[in-house]
């Protein structure tokens, strides 16, 4: 499996990410198993890094691994996480985040 390097000397496996969220010049990592993370990596250097792995910016802030959406609200613009978060989804963005869910069947 492909470890990302996030910053510093540690790296993840994208398949335990459910989401990556900006704050300012950081970015909130949380993991499937309830963990989180900050890092000193702004979320425009880690989209790069971690788009290849089925990953989808929503929002200026947030990040969402596609294969952890549980539902996508059209009509409230919110995705609904496996652990419950909800995301806000631009609305510029709402149309090719449909067609991504709809590769995976979703």
């Amino acid at each position: 499996m492909k470890y990302i390097p996030i910053g510093g000397r540690t790296t993840v496996n994208p398949q335990e990410i459910i989401l990556l969220q900006a704050d300012i010049n950081y970015t909130i990592l949380y993991f499937a198993n309830g963990q989180k993370t900050i890092v000193a990596t702004p979320l425009k250097t880690l989209e790069r890094r971690f788009v290849p792995y089925d990953f989808y910016r929503t929002h200026k802030s947030y990040l969402i691994n596609l294969k952890c959406v549980k539902l996508f609200s059209e009509a409230n613009n919110i995705v609904q996480m496996t652990d419950n978060h909800r995301v806000i989804v631009s609305r510029r963005k709402r149309t090719m985040l449909k067609i991504h869910l709809e590769h995976f069947g979703k």
